[in-house]
């Protein structure tokens, strides 16, 4: 199997945790995130599809002329028949992986056998005709996917989605070599229900989001309502069931301030009374990062390596390589910004550190 990050991070990151939403007093899995590993799945496929040469269906005329599917072709038959229509309808604005780009623009092939034949019930002239169509379209799969066109998009697609991450890690590691310790929150900001939802007129409303992330953005660099921002990481998103919404990371100074869960619940809520005039929502993951099996928010000194390892690769890394399998297109504008990094200077004032560390220097 082929993975961009080495392991498969969906499975690691324990996304179930990071996607939980509240919704009227419960919290619940929501279908927008969850539709991520759909798509996970329908690109993990195409790559075992691309990397394997064997015919995935075969017509058995000697067992009542029924179909046999071998290796991938239950799976990839699974997958046809659930078909795209709910991703393409919950996710309208988004571009997918390449490997999916490519399984979309076949998907249609075998719809007159997916939606009337769940594959063991075909037999004689059906069962024999699917199969000829079946390893038709695997064949055209295999020749898409190993072409020099696609082979150049990946390349692309995966640089991209390198270059975000690898870019949050060192602004992270940035903002740890000049301060010691910091206060990390993570908040969700949303819109009350039909506000904003881009159903109607996509174009207005994503402007008038923006410039709420605008004011947002000014307020809490000027300290409202608390003082103190070191950085901060937001990335925007957009479903059509939950409208547009941000995901932020903010980091404050350790020495100043104390209470995560209270702080993020003040920006919170000034995001809901002020910034939209009480028509957004907020969730705080602070005061709920007790179900977190590991901890990357709250308070993290720049020696606990084993935090700092969970905020760059679980907690910041959900904020950056979701973007391999879904991410909003292009056209919508920027949707991913973070703060810069601060100018480091090669003798810094205060107690030396004692861990031994040696100071990293930036990159030229």
């Amino acid at each position: 199997m082929i993975m961009l990050y080495g392991t498969d991070w969906l499975a690691s990151v324990e996304l179930e945790k990071l996607i939980i939403e509240e919704h009227k007093g419960s919290e619940c899995f929501h279908l927008e995130e969850s539709l991520i590993l759909e798509v996970r799945n329908i690109e993990r496929l195409m790559q075992m599809i691309g990397g394997s040469e064997e015919p995935l269906f075969f017509f058995d005329s000697l067992k009542e002329g029924a179909v046999i599917c071998r290796k991938f072709g239950r799976s990839l038959y699974t997958l046809l028949r659930r078909g795209v229509v709910t991703i393409t309808h919950t996710l309208p604005y988004h571009e997918m992986n390449p490997y999916v780009e490519v399984y979309f623009k076949h998907v249609d092939k075998l719809s007159s056998f997916c939606e009337f034949w769940p594959v063991d019930a075909m037999r004689g002239k059906v069962a024999e005709s699917f199969v000829l169509a079946a390893n038709d379209l695997v064949s055209e799969l295999r020749c898409e996917l190993s072409s020099a066109d696609f082979k150049s998009i990946l390349k692309r697609f995966k640089r991209a989605s390198l270059k975000r991450t690898k870019g949050l890690e060192r602004y992270i590691d940035d903002l740890f070599q000049q301060h010691a310790r910091m206060l990390v929150l993570r908040i969700d900001l949303s819109y009350e229900g039909g506000y904003l939802s881009g159903r109607l007129d996509f174009d207005s409303d994503i402007s008038a989001v923006k410039r709420h992330w605008s004011k947002m953005q000014t307020d809490l660099h000027k300290g409202k309502p608390v003082s103190g921002l070191l950085g901060f990481v937001c990335k925007l998103e957009y479903g059509h069931l939950k409208g547009f919404h941000f995901h932020l990371l903010l980091f404050y100074s350790g020495s100043e301030h104390r209470q995560d869960g209270g702080l993020a619940r003040m920006i919170g809520e000034h995001w809901k009374n002020s910034v939209t005039e009480g028509r957004g929502r907020f969730y705080n993951c602070n005061a709920n990062k007790q179900r977190y099996k590991n901890v990357g928010i709250g308070m993290i000194s720049y020696d606990q390596s084993d935090r700092i390892d969970v905020l760059k690769n679980k907690v910041g890394a959900y904020l950056t390589k979701v973007d391999y399998w879904v991410r909003l297109s292009p056209s919508v504008g920027r949707s991913f910004s973070k703060g810069n990094s601060p100018k480091l200077s090669a003798t810094k004032r205060g107690r030396k550190r004692s861990d031994g560390q040696i100071p990293r220097t930036r990159d030229v």
